[in-house]
């Protein structure tokens, strides 16, 4: 008789290893949730929109700029240091930001193109004076980084 139970615990033991749990829902296997955003984010009502970006943007003169943006609510500050030109100022301006339609672009007011910064996950990428994405080997050069 021992031998029997044994045995029996033996088989319950190996079949509760064997066994897979499955959570079902709506007589459905759910292996895995997967979230799929179907229409682009909003970024304007984005608090992580408000920060520090940062970079160094290529320009004609081959010795580029270090751009400085802060954007808090819909202000922006930003601070142009041009390098390699020792004599030259840094600029400085102020102002509003407005969306594009999509929310998905902000254009620096007041300032002269390029003014248009396409909103990623913490990254503001300089467009070109048409709003377009600025393509070829220096893409990567036009994006500011969040700090």
């Amino acid at each position: 008789m021992k031998k029997i139970y044994c045995l029996l615990g033996i088989a319950i033991l190996l079949a509760s290893c064997n066994t897979k749990k499955n959570d079902t829902k709506d007589n459905a296997i759910v292996e895995e949730e997967t979230v799929v955003v179907t229409e682009p984010l909003d970024a304007r009502y984005s608090s992580n929109i408000d920060g520090i970006y940062e970079g160094e943007l290529p320009t004609a003169s081959a010795g580029g700029m270090n751009v400085k943006v802060i954007l808090s609510g819909n202000t922006y500050e930003m601070s142009i240091t041009y390098l390699g030109k020792p004599d030259a100022p840094v600029v400085e301006t102020s102002g509003e930001f407005t969306w594009n339609d999509e929310s998905t672009i902000i254009t620096l007011t007041g300032e002269e193109a390029p003014n248009k910064y396409l909103v990623g996950e913490n990254t503001l990428t300089c467009l070109d004076a048409d709003g377009n994405i600025i393509t070829g080997e220096l893409a990567d050069m036009y994006i500011l980084k969040k700090k």
